[in-house]
């Protein structure tokens, strides 16, 4: 049978005033007399007091009211358990967003604003502070500044004006960013990180030191790890990416290189995104000297395979492998 209604509460009201049994209240109004007790001593005492049959008189209007209180309560502390807080806390020290967690996690069952909220009122043992935008509303900007000198004729033969459409709208494969990561004063080495713009998979290498020799390098590494997925390289103007001999081969090799216009690094969103992501583990300040590879290559996995809203909820590394497995139907 379902709950108590206000009518039966009233006879029950009634029937304790002129001491009628509780098996005759169960037995008339065909409830069981452990449902009666409960009743009883869930609406008959002061909060704080010991629970007791006579310790507060039982009123219907008292216990229906009671009732609706605890009905509504229920809905958010079934909500609110211990395995939950566990979970999304345990997601959120492996760097995923609120929004991550409940579009790409199962069975999480609240909203992004609930995981905020609960931030926010420390219910999650998890500072905001440590939320990639510190809890703010990323706002897209750009610098402000204009190239007023034309590019040389080398450079305008490279610019993204003669990127391909499928690559600028990100509908083929292959494409990729380039960028470098500096070390701390002290350090010497340096990251090479490469993005994928279709897929949005991430890789970087530890290179000795920001010269295009190191980074020339490290292309070849993204070739030998990856054949047959490399048909571009869009990079700054940077001069680690501007050796011309180095540039001569890998377009020998088929390879297109494209420049993004100076000040302008949101012509290469994904390397700027990647490495905002990248900072979550090796903050600014961060040598790389005392980083290892292996190293690296946990944090980029962790990147990987997380569930991305731009990906539809796919994670990178998934997305790639179904381009890589449709190479190999061709």
């Amino acid at each position: 049978m379902g709950h108590l209604t206000l009518d039966e509460r009233g006879y029950i009201e009634i029937a304790l005033t002129i001491d009628t049994p509780i098996a005759v209240i169960a037995a008339h109004l065909g409830r069981h007399r452990s449902t009666i007790y409960r009743e009883i001593k869930r609406n008959s005492y002061k909060q704080g007091e010991k629970a007791q049959v006579t310790a507060y008189p039982y009123t219907a209007t008292n216990a229906n009211n009671l009732a609706h209180i605890r009905k509504k309560q229920t809905g958010s502390k079934s909500k609110f358990t211990k395995g939950l807080i566990e979970r999304i806390t345990h997601y959120l020290n492996l760097k995923l967003s609120p929004e991550q967690i409940v579009q790409g996690i199962p069975k999480i069952g609240i909203s992004v604003g609930t995981i905020y909220n609960w931030i926010y009122k420390r219910i999650l043992p998890f500072s905001r502070k440590n939320l990639r935008h510190k809890g703010k509303r990323y706002k897209k900007h750009t610098t402000g500044k204009i190239l007023r000198k034309p590019d040389s004729d080398w450079f305008k033969e490279r610019s993204l004006d003669r990127r391909p459409i499928s690559c600028n709208h990100r509908t083929e494969f292959g494409h990729w960013e380039a960028d470098s990561v500096l070390s701390s004063r002290e350090g010497k080495s340096a990251l090479a990180t490469f993005v994928e713009r279709k897929t949005r998979k991430y890789k970087t290498y530890k290179v000795n030191d920001q010269t295009s020799g190191a980074m020339y390098k490290a292309i070849r590494k993204l070739l030998l790890e990856f054949p047959g997925t490399v048909k571009s390289v869009t990079c700054d103007r940077g001069s680690e990416f501007t050796n011309q001999s180095y540039i001569s081969r890998l377009e020998k090799r088929g390879i297109a290189i494209y420049f993004a216009t100076p000040h302008s690094p949101y012509e290469r969103g994904s390397n700027e995104n990647h490495t905002g992501l990248l900072r979550e583990y090796y903050p600014k300040g961060t040598n790389f000297d005392h980083v290892t590879q292996k190293e690296l290559n946990k944090a980029v996995l962790a990147i990987n395979s997380r569930p991305r809203k731009v990906l539809h909820w796919e994670s990178a590394n998934a997305c790639f492998e179904q381009e890589i497995a449709h190479l190999g139907q061709i």
